[in-house]
């Protein structure tokens, strides 16, 4: 990428500056230095915001650990198969990702629901282990870290992953109304949401609007409403690259 810009600058600036353009074709820090001049103040702000965000990347990891650390009690509990059931009045349910994974229920939820939409809460909470979506709770924490302007992707993303097990709920049931009328029950028996901030809980995100969406007819996916967002990605990557390999040759200037 660095090679390419170097030759449209040399294109695109005449002969006046093939001198500079020239610089860029070259591995020369002393020839580079003097073509690509970066104020001081500039790198000092780029470096603050840099380390602002390693810091708040950490700050995160750091609190999912422990909280992941806390959790471990309930993988050591009794278990039939992946379903730990605690003696609790709460009505509650998650998923907890981990190995073992383990679906957490209180024998209040158990309660709160008929026997055929046990079934549902626990497909439900079966997908969020199956398709390992704390690891895409993770990213899009990281993400949101890294970059401030990015703190709406959490929310989206939650529901996005809500979405995705209720529609995988509904196909092992064969039943959508089922489905809508398990997760609507269960929203009404828990006026409040107590479960760990790490788990995948079944009462989220916008229980209305899943319910809703359940009402409707199932989504049919259409991959090539993903190539745009595929074409950005490669575009973003390889300009992060090039600005990567931009970085590094930077700090050979300075002799770091």
């Amino acid at each position: 990428m660095a090679t390419v810009w170097g030759l449209v600058v040399l294109a695109a600036g005449g002969l006046g500056r093939t001198g500079e353009a020239l610089a860029y074709l070259r591995p020369d820090p002393t020839a580079l230095a003097l073509a690509d001049r970066v104020p001081r103040t500039l790198g000092l702000l780029a470096a603050a915001l840099l380390a602002g965000s390693v810091a708040r990347l950490a700050r995160v990891a750091w609190r999912r650990h422990r909280e992941v650390r806390a959790l471990d009690a309930l993988r050591m509990l009794p278990a039939a198969g992946d379903l730990v059931v605690l003696a609790d009045d709460h009505p509650d349910a998650y998923a907890l990702p981990g190995r073992p994974g383990r679906i957490v229920v209180s024998s209040g939820r158990l309660r709160a629901l008929p026997a055929d939409e046990h079934t549902v809460l626990l497909a439900h909470e079966r997908a969020h282990l199956a398709h390992r979506h704390h690891r895409y709770t993770a990213l899009g924490e990281a993400a949101c870290a890294l970059n401030p302007m990015l703190r709406g992707l959490r929310d989206h993303l939650a529901f996005a992953l809500e979405r995705w097990a209720d529609e995988d709920a509904a196909r092992a049931m064969a039943s959508r109304p089922l489905a809508a009328r398990s997760l609507a029950r269960a929203a009404l028996a828990a006026a409040d949401h107590r479960h760990p901030a790490t788990a995948l809980a079944y009462l989220h995100h916008e229980v209305t609007a899943r319910v809703r969406a359940l009402h409707q007819v199932r989504p049919e996916n259409r991959w090539t409403g993903a190539l745009p967002a595929a074409a950005v990605s490669i575009a973003t990557a390889l300009a992060l690259a090039d600005a990567s390999t931009a970085f590094a040759r930077f700090l050979t200037i300075l002799n770091f």
